[in-house]
């Protein structure tokens, strides 16, 4: 990431026993919820300067999170689209003018078909990634693009999942280690076709595949059950999330731990609605150390037909190595409904998010929420997005997480603009000293298992 930047449906709903119990997802799908409008004036409204920066066109549906180099270029990607139909890499340079786009890879089908998480820069300016399909076997790939003095990018499959034990549609974000081995996530596949989580490991003959863990296929707990992003690198142990599974079925935070030669995965948390459900996207290193995120569902259920909007929670580990969820808020449909992972953060704290759905217009929105001294968190409507005005312009649905730099927050919508092909959107948050009501968001607090 460049220095100065920072990243961060349809639903079955079953309430017994005060327990969630839901059916798995996949994040493309429609919100099945009825939203409510009646609110609570628990939102501060902030001005904020923003604009569209570029309108998509021909590569289509972004739903994976911005990543920036270290000349503050752009980088990003679409699951349709391109000259394969397949998807497309995407880069924004500045220029005179603003912004200069140029698609610098387009996907065909056997290289890869629909990257949906987040790109990762090498030190050599290497960009590394995942398509949830195709590849060799038909079921995803994980590709590097190396771009030459001409500035042509040149792809190269490193592994193409077969669906058996090694997992298939890989999900969120790829992560190095310090020997430059990469791990990440599948949603599929296994043992079970719960997901997997794996690490490729390069050498001579190029990269090789060892499965860490495969998910038991328990929706309902106690195990986690399919992988809702990548995973994250915390003193050598890697950290991730479920969005099913877990004690109460409402998805899980898990642990992965070295064990011999292998590792051990450990459930550490488990979300039961009142603290979240389904949690979605990666998992973001944020203030104090912590890891921060978001659910699409859960939280206060009086809005969303009950279901509740979702919330933004933080993970913190304690001393003696236990894990403690906070809810830093709970959103309402005004606010947004389904924010979305990863979210992000300036200098001073401030957390921001997008939410899919929601807002003034039902379009989603973009938010900001401020620590305060008493440890509630003030939420503050950045921008609702509204497709129908100025002249179709703005974007909809924003379906990836955030990225803050340069005093700006930057993000995709997966459709609206000129095109209705999603757009990219660049906005001026307020000063933090310039957002000042009262915090009515709960923190709650409750016990990792």
């Amino acid at each position: 990431m460049a220095p100065g930047f920072h990243s961060g449906v349809t639903m079955s709903r079953l309430i017994s026993r005060a327990r969630w119990r839901v059916h798995p997802f996949r994040f493309f799908g429609s919100v099945g919820i009825t939203v409510s409008l009646c609110l609570a004036a628990s939102s501060a409204v902030a001005r904020s300067a923003g604009s569209v920066i570029y309108a998509l066109q021909d590569c289509n549906f972004s739903v994976a999170p911005l990543i920036a180099d270290d000349q503050h270029n752009l980088y990003g990607s679409t699951f349709n689209g391109g000259s394969g139909e397949a998807g497309c890499i995407f880069e924004l340079s500045h220029s005179a003018g603003g912004w200069k786009e140029s698609t610098i890879y387009s996907f065909d089908g056997p290289a890869g078909s629909g990257p949906r998480g987040a790109l990762v820069l090498d030190k050599t300016g290497n960009l590394y990634g995942t398509t949830a399909g195709a590849g060799a076997f038909d079921r995803g790939a994980v590709f590097e693009l190396t771009p030459s003095d001409d500035g042509v990018w040149a792809e190269t499959v490193l592994y193409s999942f077969q669906g058996g034990s090694d997992g298939a549609g890989p999900v969120g974000a790829l992560v190095f280690d310090r020997e430059g081995n990469l791990y990440g996530a599948t949603s599929g596949g296994g043992s079970h076709n719960a997901g997997t989580i794996f690490e490729l490991i390069p050498g001579q003959g190029g990269w090789a595949e060892k499965l860490l863990y495969t998910f038991t296929g328990s929706v309902s707990g106690p195990d986690g059950d399919i992988p809702a992003g990548g995973v994250v690198i915390e003193d050598g142990k890697l950290l991730g999330a479920t969005e099913s599974g877990g004690a109460y079925g409402g998805g899980a935070i898990f642990e992965l731990s070295r064990d011999g030669d292998g590792y051990q995965e450990k459930v550490v948390f488990s979300f039961d609605g009142g603290d979240g459900l389904q949690p979605n996207g990666d998992l973001t290193l944020g203030p104090g150390g912590a890891f921060y995120g978001a659910t699409t569902y859960g939280g206060n259920p009086a809005y969303c037909g009950g279901a509740g909007c979702g919330v933004i929670f933080r993970m913190v580990k304690q001393v003696d190595g236990a894990w403690t969820e906070d809810v830093l808020h709970q959103m309402n449909a005004l606010e947004g409904v389904s924010p979305v992972s990863p979210v992000s953060f300036d200098s001073h704290g401030n957390l921001y998010a997008s939410a899919q759905s929601g807002g003034a217009y039902a379009m989603g929105t973009v938010f900001m929420l401020t620590p305060a001294p008493t440890g509630f968190w003030t939420a503050t409507l950045l921008h609702a997005f509204d497709f129908e005005q100025p002249a179709g312009k703005d974007g909809r649905n924003p379906y990836a997480g955030t990225l803050f730099g340069d005093g700006k927050l930057f993000g995709t919508t997966c459709a609206g603009g000129i095109y209705d092909d999603g757009i990219v959107f660049e906005i001026t948050p307020p000063k933090a000293d310039s957002v000042g009501v009262e915090a009515t968001s709960l923190v709650r607090v409750r016990n990792a298992e």
